[in-house]
């Protein structure tokens, strides 16, 4: 060990600077927010064993010797500067490999090779050159904005739980042997794994977004395709120009499609008469278990108690927790579990208060709006409306925009409040109880109501599009970058256009109440009172992944983090991993669920018909099982 240390010195000493010590712990991520990252610069050689943790800045090609290892610890950040000294319109600088690298992260401290640059694309870096090694281990290793990945020529290794996207391509394989398994590949401009004469295991990976998925240039050495989801790629799997074999690929999953489908974004014969041909025997369903593993504890720190259901629950950026209560109290909770004040308000809370600037806004089923001090829950003013025969639960959530409070009501009305006073500033009746809270574009309000009509209404409360469902809307809309997606009772997705032009529509066959549809990237997640989990590509409608819940789902899933959180009426609170679908946590509660969870950091908190709040911390896994062959 001293050895290492004395040669990392010399090293950067070349380059101008000194590094800070290195801790040989490689079970967890260092402390380093406080340290400057070590610079190597130019053309530096390894010719020792050599270990990195920390930051590392590469500026110039780092080259380790044959013979050697280069180390690298979990929670390792690796920046590569753009330069193009050759003006080919790529990034120069790279990691050459004549020994052995040995880069494990962990789910909770991934390794990083990534580009240094403020906006950063693909081809900023070059590559990870790799040449006759032995050993190359890249495990929860991320490797982003390179030219070319992984480029590894008559070399030994395995890629397991990684992340390779945003680079040309991900890999250029040749005359190799390489398990790529549970792997994220995806936004690569090129192709996500590119090899040629070698004998790869490609399997439980996850392929979306690509240029090309897999593209195999010629010659293949009985390679193994198997168990990997395809999806939103333009071509799932292309043959080269000098590959005129006949490849067979058995139980992969082709974005739900039957064979002849998923040909069309196969390239082969079909295309090139000159080329080979690809046969294959989809998968009827999504690959479980695919993508990289993940896992997680829940350990429980504080229950608060209140005096009546809990479905009401936010917190502002701050983290303080406001809790609703069916006792008609309003309570601000610390992370620590102590109250910070109280208000009763007099009658039931059942939908989240919202928050801005120094100000909490929350109504009750008395029909009245509040503004309160979030400091200590003075009321600052108040204000009522009329009541009507649809005057019992669910309410919708408030929801500001600029200086108005949006007020969605049981009497059919939305109304627009001055958050300084409550005053109305106008107010629009559409026709039926709105149950839920109005989701917001950039110019417009969308939101429907009971009768499963729904409206796009402008920032004076004028209608610029009605439309009808069929069926009740009691869920907010999610709102992606074509339009909104609004969700019926009767579990009907529908994707409208900004002008309100159908897009797609998906029938889910399950009922659905007040858990409302999620965004997050290109994907949707839905929670049913069917008792399903659902992951839907927002573009198309499509299904990707189902699974099933323990019981009804009333509350809105919560992502965060690259996992789905979301309690049922059986009171289990689920955890999955949002691209595999896969069950990470299942932690049994006393009641219902029927509000949706909040995650601040390390922290989860959820409101439950037992009237607690519950707080637990999140515990990422240190390390998961891998497996150690190389096929």
């Amino acid at each position: 060990m001293v050895r290492t240390f004395v040669l990392i010195v010399l090293l950067v000493v070349s380059a101008g600077c000194l590094p800070q010590p290195v801790s040989p712990d490689l079970s967890s991520r260092p402390e380093t927010a406080s340290r400057e990252p070590v610079r190597l610069s130019g053309d530096v050689h390894l010719t020792e064993d050599t270990f990195w943790n920390d930051s590392i800045v590469i500026d110039g090609t780092v080259h380790l010797s044959k013979g050697k290892t280069l180390t690298i610890a979990p929670g390792t950040d690796i920046a590569f500067v753009r330069r193009d000294a050759d003006q080919d319109g790529l990034g120069d600088a790279r990691l050459m490999i004549d020994g052995e690298l040995v880069a494990v992260g962990t789910p909770a401290a991934p390794i990083r090779f990534h580009s240094a640059e403020a906006a950063p694309r693909p081809g900023d870096w070059l590559e990870i050159h790799v040449d006759f090694s032995p050993r190359i281990e890249l495990r929860y290793c991320e490797i982003r904005h390179s030219a070319h990945g992984l480029h590894a020529h008559f070399t030994k290794g395995v890629v397991e739980d990684c992340v390779l996207a945003e680079n040309i391509d991900g890999t250029r394989l040749g005359r190799s042997r390489f398990t790529l398994r549970n792997n994220l590949i995806e936004h690569n401009i090129g192709k996500g794994i590119n090899f040629r004469d070698s004998r790869v295991e490609i399997r439980k990976n996850i392929l979306r977004y690509n240029r090309v998925g897999i593209f195999l240039f010629e010659k293949d050495q009985d390679s193994l395709i198997q168990d990997n989801n395809f999806y939103d790629n333009d071509l799932h799997l292309r043959l080269g120009d000098f590959f005129t074999g006949h490849l067979t690929l058995s139980h992969n999953w082709w974005q739900g499609a039957e064979a002849a489908e998923a040909a069309s974004r196969i390239h082969d014969r079909g295309e090139d008469p000159q080329i080979g041909t690809v046969g294959i025997a989809p998968a009827g369903q999504w690959i479980e278990g695919s993508g990289p593993r993940d896992d997680l504890s829940l350990t429980s720190l504080w229950q608060r108690e209140t005096g009546g259901f809990v479905d009401a629950l936010s917190a502002d950026d701050d983290d303080t927790l406001y809790a609703g209560s069916w006792d008609g109290t309003l309570r601000a909770l610390d992370l620590n579990g102590s109250v910070l004040w109280t208000r009763p308000l007099g009658d039931v809370i059942d939908a989240a208060p919202a928050a801005q600037d120094d100000r909490l806004f929350v109504q009750t089923w008395g029909r009245r709006v509040y503004a309160l001090d979030r400091d200590n829950g003075e009321i600052l003013w108040q204000w009522s409306y009329p009541p009507s025969a649809a005057d019992d639960h669910r309410q919708g959530a408030l929801v500001t925009r600029g200086d108005l409070l949006l007020v969605p009501t049981w009497n059919g009305t939305l109304y627009a409040l001055s958050l300084g006073n409550g005053d109305p500033r106008w107010s629009l009746d559409l026709g039926a109880a709105l149950r839920a809270a109005p989701s917001l574009d950039a110019e417009a309000l969308w939101i429907g109501n009971v009768h499963g009509e729904v409206f796009k209404i402008g920032p004076a409360g004028e209608i610029l599009y009605r439309s009808g469902l069929g069926a009740a809307v009691l869920t907010p809309a999610a709102i992606s970058d074509g339009g909104p997606v609004f969700l019926t009772r009767d579990g009907v997705l529908t994707a409208l256009a900004h002008d309100g032009a159908v897009l797609w529509r998906k029938e889910l066959g399950e009922v659905c109440f007040y858990a409302a549809p999620v965004l997050t990237g290109d994907s949707m997640f839905v929670a049913t009172a069917g008792g399903s989990l659902w992951k839907i590509d927002v573009r198309n409608g499509s299904v990707l992944w189902r699974a099933h819940l323990s019981g009804a789902g009333y509350a809105t899933p919560v992502v965060h983090g690259g996992r789905v959180y979301v309690g049922d009426n059986e009171g289990t609170l689920q955890v999955f991993n949002a691209d595999s679908g896969g069950l990470l946590v299942k932690q049994d509660l006393p009641a219902a669920i029927q509000g949706g969870p909040l995650v601040r950091g390390e922290f989860l908190a959820v409101g439950v018909r037992d009237g607690v709040v519950h707080l637990f911390r999140i515990s990422p896994s240190v390390a998961i099982g891998v497996s150690s062959e190389v096929f």
